[in-house]
């Protein structure tokens, strides 16, 4: 080989090292950044999970007590309870965060889901926002990069109508076909003398078997141990017989803790009742206040309205757990509204119709035969129960809490 051309191939070969050098470099920084943004969706994944724990528990609070303050304490409960092992967040939250002026995440609350209106009225949905929290870098600052941060947003409340609901009230309120969906002849705000003694109308109701026949399952189920998910459209058994007593006991763990266990059957955390208690008259089958008929709830010094507002403002009975032994919402009801005018199998059968609400409005003397026949309560637009939502929209009968998109935020 001659001279010149070993000095050309040693030229060729010194050119080479500086371009492997330079893609080595390369390779590298592009493998760093992918170990970095690995992290930083891992950071996002949890971040997203913080903030829908957040929105569901604060959505929650705000149905309980129709508080935004006790919300905005619950998420950052929640924020905190999660904040623990996750580093990127730990290192992001200031010391003494406190609802609402010094809340370092972002909560608004809206009247809607979508649109979500931010300080519409009332507010029965909430959106959580956690915003730029940094992802730890580790590699990518080869590239020049030395900071990525990432965000979640989630939006929870009411969702539409159950039309597969749990843990219902153990009762079938005879509906009215005629009138229809939403409430089947019921008017919201409405005082009934709720009574099983017969009759197919509006007002009349028979116990249901759910899961067992026996008095003491009647018990515990009107007192919440719910052991069915009952749906539209399907048929429910009806317990035959009358049991004043185990009807009364269960009932009334609602209001007072009787003979079974106040950790399983709290009471609510506001149980008081109207004064003088309510009757029926019976001649016209009115529900009465000493000398005055009762048609509407606004007509009692002691209804859902005032129990909405004394929760809201704290003014509990029993405190809430976990310090006291109060439950919210024990005194609201979710019921399957049956058909009782075509019963199927005799009178064991009946055909869920639909779901309604009622808040109890007193307990039930357990001694006479009044204390199966009638159960006072109001009627309500819509509560709060366990099951899945139908496909259509809409504000009235139970629902759960659910999350909702957040068509607001591409971090949702």
């Amino acid at each position: 080989m001659s001279a010149q051309a070993h000095r050309k191939q040693l030229y060729r070969r010194g050119s080479v090292i500086p371009l492997m050098l330079v893609a080595m470099v390369s390779v590298v920084g592009i493998v760093s950044l992918a170990i970095d943004a690995s992290h930083l969706g891992y950071v996002k994944s949890r971040l997203q999970s913080t903030a829908d724990a957040m929105s569901l528990a604060a959505a929650k609070r705000l149905d309980e007590t129709g508080s935004t303050l006790a919300a905005c304490e619950r998420a950052r409960e929640v924020m905190l309870a999660n904040a623990v092992g996750f580093a990127e967040l730990t290192d992001e939250i200031p010391a003494g965060v406190t609802c609402p002026q010094n809340t370092w995440f972002e909560i608004q609350f809206s009247a809607t889901p979508s649109p979500f209106v931010a300080g519409s009225t009332p507010a029965r949905y909430v959106r959580v926002r956690l915003s730029d929290v940094s992802s730890d870098v580790s590699f990518a600052r080869a590239l020049g990069i030395v900071d990525l941060t990432a965000g979640a947003s989630a939006v929870a409340g009411p969702s539409a109508p159950l039309a597969y609901a749990c843990n219902v009230f153990p009762l079938g309120a005879c509906a009215d076909l005629t009138a229809g969906k939403p409430f089947f002849g019921f008017t919201p705000g409405g005082v009934y003398g709720l009574s099983n003694d017969g009759g197919t109308t509006v007002g009349k109701f028979s116990f249901l078997s759910l899961g067992d026949n026996g008095a003491d399952a009647l018990r515990t189920n009107l007192a919440g141990d719910y052991k069915t998910c009952l749906e539209v459209g399907k048929s429910v058994d009806t317990k035959p017989g009358q049991s004043s007593g185990p009807v009364a006991e269960g009932i009334n763990t609602r209001f007072i803790q009787g003979g079974l266990p106040a950790a399983n059957y709290p009471p609510d955390v506001v149980v008081d009742e109207p004064s003088p208690t309510l009757s029926i008259d019976q001649n016209t089958g009115q529900v009465k206040q000493g000398a005055n008929v009762i048609t509407q709830a606004s007509d009692l010094a002691v209804n859902h309205a005032k129990y909405e507002t004394d929760i809201a403002a704290g003014l509990y009975d029993n405190q809430p757990r976990p310090n006291g032994p109060g439950a919210f919402r024990r005194r609201e009801i979710a019921v399957p509204l049956v058909n009782c005018a075509a019963p199927t199998k005799g009178r064991t059968e009946l055909q869920i119709v639909g779901f309604g609400c009622f808040f109890l409005l007193q307990k039930i003397n357990g001694s006479g035969s009044n204390s199966t026949s009638r159960i006072y309560a109001e009627f309500l637009r819509d509560c709060e129960a366990g099951g899945r939502p139908g496909s259509q929209p809409g504000t009235s009968g139970p629902y759960v809490i659910q999350l909702f998109r957040d068509s607001s935020s591409r971090d949702s």
